[in-house]
């Protein structure tokens, strides 16, 4: 009898999908091909409602509500009854778990290994209860088992979050016996890329997954654990096992052996299913819960996510339209405070790391941060990595959703660098709009830091290509690039050529294997969000001061007048901008001026109209030169953070005017009008420019940023109400150029050849006239006080009158040798020489610049400057700005002198007590001898003065401890402090482990300061010396004569003491044999002692004699500083001055003498000793290096008021 329980209407392929249940009940649906068919019905029984454990169905019902992708109460009908149909394959509670035969557990520990047997420590008593419950329910389902064990590990109770306990368990001890199992694990974010398309998702959680497995029985009783008075071990895997994951997704692969075939995804133990249609998906579901059910594992539906359009799985929320971070981690890493210690520091970039997929320059990013995780690095929490810590937390909540790669249409590849790190973007067109795959980046190594900015955008190509090569495989990559020499990289005359660099051979080598196309677009940045890295063209090689690239670069034309700007203190400075943007569907361009030294009295922002942003930086450059030729400005800043603009003034444009204004595909460059004009401008002028990258937007305080801000915001006011401007071909007239031809003996000879060739023309700048220099003198109040006092005599008094600066006082002093000459101040000392002009404030710097820095100022010392100014200039405290001004000068700092100044005070280092300070030191390489030695480690003891040296055939770490372990420490003890150079063979993982083992305090010297070891240097000295005058002619016995050299040193009386090491070690005189030829009487009628006696007397002359040592040591040593400091000049150093760092090393291939004797200047960030300081070496933006440095090896640095702010150089 076959009755209808309901009657349903549903497409033809949903009788693909009907299927006998449990118990052979039937759920039957009236089926239909089509809307409108006749219909065939089939009836039957409902199928049963009988819970398989009290609240299923509730939970089921709770679930069905969060299955967001069932759009019908017949697709919700549908699930329910899959549900009803696999009821037995849910838990019933938290301890139900299935159990398998598909795979059993072992555990392979080593038979000759000792058990790990660790006592149970004390729980909190709070647990006692709840844990006793929780075995006794294991014991119930035959889970644990009672046991007596050689082995046994420690349970420890963690309180849960609803206020239950959790049993846990220590198997870390075991598990350092236990090999890691190699099973091998897919990489998630590719097997991630292929879920796509798919509308349908579901995940399974089974319950308590690692007790489905059970324990092989030979090896359960190594996994013992007690708790009261009794031992317990486990029949199923347990959790804090080391190998329970891999073992687990071993099973899961057993057990649904066609996971991959049918597109499910396993990760360790996390299953997920995705599917087009319902239909599909609900067989999919049918089908692995048949498997799971066949292999005897229960599931957890509570825990289950069932038919959603978006799931949580391994940490990601997976959906239709792409992945995303999960929601919750993302609340979590909103709500974490800033970290005060390097371990939650290292939990917090644990957190991130795990995201970085979506974060676009996360290396970059996360740099401060890292970089204080490292060993040499304090954990100092400052403005950079607060800075860093907000904006990982920002990129992490505002991440975006990552597409799905689609095997069926080109990739779009974006790969940058910055000064630090390497950033990738790959993405894909989706109609209009471009999406963004993956996000990718890495530090640059030590090495590839070094490379040119050409090597590392090619070094970042290809690293991007083949870091998402199993995103691309096979199909086509675009990558767009603003570097020319990416493009020349993949380019055919390229390849066809012969490459002789093996770093480009290499690369090129990489790409062959991808279908690859690279285009060029200047300046282009893709529809990636912010873009990766901040450089937009390519600046091969660094550029030096604007003096020296007029004299050795030989690729710059001779009136080549842009420069890239590095020491050039004291000239006028302006910021400029260029903006252009829609606005109401109009393109509106602006330009922004903002002068720091020069007041200018024209507008500030203009308006372009529709042009583009290229247009308006070089049509701010443009503005601004006009103004300051205007304002007779000779030199001038210019700082822009325009890359575009920058770059194309100071390295392209001289190639573009030599080529016609063509560029390398011989092309028109763009707004070449602006470009020409700003030459011709910059030409009649006499005007040299100076360039400087500011950053964009920076978050640094300084001057850099505010004049940046404030050329941006007028920038962007221009464009909407600004003057308007137009360009104009000649708008100014030449006027008179002041230049010096400079000639050498070479272009002499050759312009007797060819009397057409010009000598180099040295450019000083436009000539100021006489009303430029009394514009000058008016904008100064001092100056323009005394001028109102010369031109109204009538307002004179006896008095000096508004004297309220320092500056007027000095003037007023002089008055008498002060006049005005066409209106000019001007100063003549008794009628001696000419007139010499009263120099303002604001252009001491620039007059300091010309008579010191440029090149026929030639960097003199502060006397020979100031005559030069004298000659021309006045101004009241000229000695004084002027003897500041060259003691700060960095160029004369680095060069002047070629040896460190004076030396510090001789510091004491204290009386000790025998064998407690050690000095050890590696001798060689010496001849070889004749037993295969080459080396001698040499060890003394800094208060006996006893010395040991041990030959060797080599000084590897190795070496020098088995040469103290076994010849040194084994016959003398353990000292509580050795001190040593910084030699790899003293610096070593094996010399440290050495030390740390045997609690020995190993102090490593200050680099090229060999005093620090001074006595073990002596003894080296005197060891070479006295081998010297034994050896044999070959020089091949040197270590069989050595034992009796340091029998000789031992029986000597040291200076510093008056007794020798032998007696100082042993209590004894060494028994020498002129004391066996002369006095053997001596020896045969010795006291007799009994033992005690023995000791007794010894102690007793020990003792004497080490106070008569200490007393020598410490008369020796007062001497030896009072005789060392008659020389000494001492300066202690405070945190944060600025010093250089004398050069000990110079660099391959480069004359030694055309080099700088100093580096720096550096920070000094601690400071151990008055003698010894702690500097950072690194640059700005680069990771922080550190080096001990002596008080000898460095000089202070003062700048002067007049100097702007030094930038280190490299070492």
């Amino acid at each position: 009898m076959i009755t209808i329980a309901r009657h349903e209407m549903l497409q033809s392929e949903a009788i693909h999908n009907a299927s006998l249940g449990a118990g052979g009940d039937m759920i039957v649906y009236t089926l239909t091909t089509s809307p409108g068919d006749a219909t065939s019905e089939v009836t039957g029984t409902h199928p049963p409602t009988d819970e398989p454990y009290p609240g299923f169905e509730a939970e089921m019902e709770q679930q069905l509500t969060k299955s967001d992708a069932l759009t019908t109460e017949t697709q919700r009908d549908a699930l329910r009854h899959l549900f009803r149909e696999f009821r037995e394959i849910f838990s019933k509670d938290s301890n139900d778990c299935g159990v398998t035969d598909l795979h059993t557990v072992r555990i392979p520990t080593d038979p000759q290994a000792q058990p790990t047997f660790v006592r149970q420590y004390r729980i909190p008593l709070a647990a006692y209860d709840s844990i006793q419950e929780i075995l006794d329910k294991l014991l119930e389902k035959q889970i644990i088992r009672e046991c007596n064990s050689t082995y046994n590990s420690p349970i420890w109770p963690v309180l849960k979050p609803t206020g239950k306990w959790r049993l846990t368990i220590d198997y870390r001890p075991l598990n350092k016996q236990v090999p890691l199992s190699r099973w091998p694990m897919i990489h998630l974010d590719q097997e991630l890329a292929k879920v796509k398309e798919a509308c349908f998702f579901s995940t399974v959680d089974i319950a308590n997954g690692f007790w489905t497995m059970r324990v092989d029985p030979v090896d359960q009783y190594k996994l013992a654990f007690s708790f009261g008075n009794r031992q317990y071990t486990w029949n199923r895997c347990p959790f804090g096992y080391s190998n329970s994951p891999a073992e687990f997704n071993i099973f899961l692969h057993k057990a649904m052996a066609d996971a991959s075939a049918r597109g499910n995804l396993i990760y360790v133990d996390d299953i997920l299913m995705r599917s087009r249609t319902f239909e599909e998906h609900l067989a999919e579901i049918r089908h692995v819960l048949g498997q799971l059910a066949a292999a005897g594992a229960k599931l957890a539906i509570t825990k289950g996510q069932w038919c959603r359009t978006k799931v949580k799985y391994v940490g990601l929320t997976v959906g239709a339209d792409g992945i995303e971070p999960l929601a919750e981690r993302i609340q979590a890493i909103r709500n974490i405070k800033a970290p005060t210690s390097v371990s939650e520091l290292r939990s917090f970039l644990g957190v991130c790391n795990y995201s970085r997929q979506f974060i676009e320059d996360y290396a970059d990013i996360a740099r401060p941060l890292t970089e204080l995780l490292r060993k040499d690095n304090p954990f100092a929490w400052g403005g950079p990595q607060a800075q860093s810590f907000r904006q990982m937390k920002e990129k992490l909540c505002s991440a975006p959703c990552l597409a799905y790669p689609d095997k069926d249409k080109e990739f779009y590849l974006e790969a940058s660098f910055s000064p630090q790190c390497l950033s990738a973007a790959l993405a894909q067109k989706y109609d209009t709009d471009q999406r963004v795959v993956a996000y990718a980046s890495r530090p640059l190594s030590t090495v590839e830091i070094k490379f040119s900015d050409c090597e590392k955008a090619l070094l970042a190509t290809v690293w991007a290509v083949e870091h998402f090569r199993s995103y691309i495989g096979g199909q086509k990559v675009i990558i767009e690039t603003c570097h020319q020499p990416v493009v020349f990289l993949n380019s055919q005359r390229l390849r066809e050529g012969r490459v002789s660099n093996s770093r480009i051979a290499s690369w090129m080598m990489a790409l062959q294997g991808y279908d690859v196309e690279i285009k060029y677009a200047q300046n282009h940045k893709m529809a990636l969000g912010q873009g990766l890295a901040q450089c937009q063209h390519c600046d091969c090689e660094e550029q030096s001061s604007a003096q020296s690239l007029i004299i050795t670069t030989p690729s710059l034309p001779s009136n080549h007048h842009y420069y890239d700007e590095n020491i050039c203190q004291g000239l006028p400075k302006v910021y400029v901008d260029g903006c252009s943007f829609h606005h109401e569907s109009q393109i509106r361009a602006g330009v922004g001026i903002a002068w720091v030294d020069v007041e200018a009295n024209e507008p500030q922002c203009y308006q372009l109209g529709s042009k583009s942003s290229q247009y308006a930086e070089i049509a701010a450059a443009l503005i601004a030169l006009q103004q300051a030729a205007r304002q007779a400005v000779a030199q001038l800043v210019i700082c822009s953070d325009s890359n575009y603009a920058r770059h194309s003034f100071i390295s392209h444009f001289p190639t573009w005017k030599a080529h016609g204004m063509k560029n390398a595909r011989n092309k028109e460059v763009k707004h070449s009008e602006l470009f020409l004009a700003c030459d011709r401008l910059v030409t009649t002028q006499g005007m040299t420019i100076y360039w400087k990258k500011v950053k964009g937007h920076s978050q640094t305080p300084g001057p850099d940023r505010d004049g940046n801000d404030e050329a941006d915001r007028l920038a962007k006011q221009g464009a909407e109400q600004g003057t308007p401007w137009e360009f104009q071909e000649n708008w100014l007239p030449s006027p008179r150029t002041y230049a010096v031809n400079a000639i050498t003996r070479r272009q002499a000879k050759e312009k007797k050849q060819d009397p057409q060739s010009c000598p180099q023309t040295l450019h000083l700048g436009r000539k100021p006239g006489d009303a430029d220099l009394v514009t000058m003198q008016e904008r100064d109040p001092a100056i323009q006080s005394i001028r109102q006092l010369w031109l109204k005599p009538s307002s004179q008094t006896t008095t000096p009158p508004l004297l309220d600066s320092q500056e007027l006082k000095d003037l007023w002093a002089v008055q008498t040798h002060l006049k005005l000459e066409k209106g000019l101040l001007v100063h003549s000392y008794k009628g001696q020489g000419p007139p010499r002009w009263v120099v303002p404030t604001d252009h001491r710097g620039v007059m300091l610049t010309h008579a010191h820095d440029s090149l026929v100022g030639g960097h003199r010392g502060y006397k020979a400057t100031l005559n030069t100014l004298r000659q021309v200039a006045y101004w009241p405290s000229m000695t004084r700005d002027t003897k500041s001004y060259v003691q700060g000068c960095l160029v004369c700092c680095q060069f002047q002198p070629s040896h460190p100044l004076g030396r510090a005070p001789l510091q004491a280092r204290g009386v000790t007590f025998p064998w407690s300070n050690l000095q050890i030191d590696w001798i060689g390489p010496v001849p070889k001898s004749s037993r295969g030695n080459k080396y001698l480690l040499t060890v003394t003891c800094a208060f006996t003065k006893w010395v040991e040296c041990l030959p060797a055939p080599n000084d590897t770490a190795m070496t020098t401890a088995i040469l103290l372990l076994n010849h040194v420490f084994s016959r003398w003890g353990l000292p509580l402090s050795i001190d040593s150079d910084q030699g790899t063979h003293f610096t070593s993982h094996v010399m440290t482990n050495l030390y740390e083992i045997l609690g020995i305090n190993a102090k490593f010297h200050i680099s090229y300061h060999p005093q620090s070891s001074g006595q073990v240097e002596r003894a080296n000295r005197t060891i070479i010396g006295m081998l010297k005058k034994y050896v044999n002619n070959s020089g091949k016995d040197w270590d069989v004569k050595l034992p009796l050299v340091l029998m000789a040193i031992r029986s000597t009386p040291h200076r510093s003491t008056g007794i020798t090491p032998y007696e100082m070690m042993t209590g004894r005189e060494m028994t020498l044999p002129l004391h066996l030829l002369y006095h053997p009487e001596d020896i045969s009628v010795a006291t007799a002692y009994t033992t005690h006696q023995y000791v007794t007397d010894l102690r007793e002359h020990l003792r004497d004699t080490f106070a008569w040592a200490q007393e020598n040591l410490e008369a020796s040593a007062k001497g030896s500083k009072a005789y060392y400091d008659r020389k000494a000049s001492h300066h202690e150093y405070q945190v944060g001055d600025k010093v250089f760092y004398f050069r000990f090393t110079k660099p391959v291939g480069i004359s030694k003498k055309f080099l700088p004797s100093w580096s720096g200047p550096f920070e000094i960030i601690g400071k151990l000793s008055p003698v010894a300081y702690r500097i950072r070496v690194s640059k700005p933006k680069q990771p922080s290096a550190y080096k001990w440095v002596h008080a000898n090896q460095i000089k202070p640095y003062k700048p002067g008021p007049l100097q702007g702010e030094a930038t280190a150089t490299p070492q």
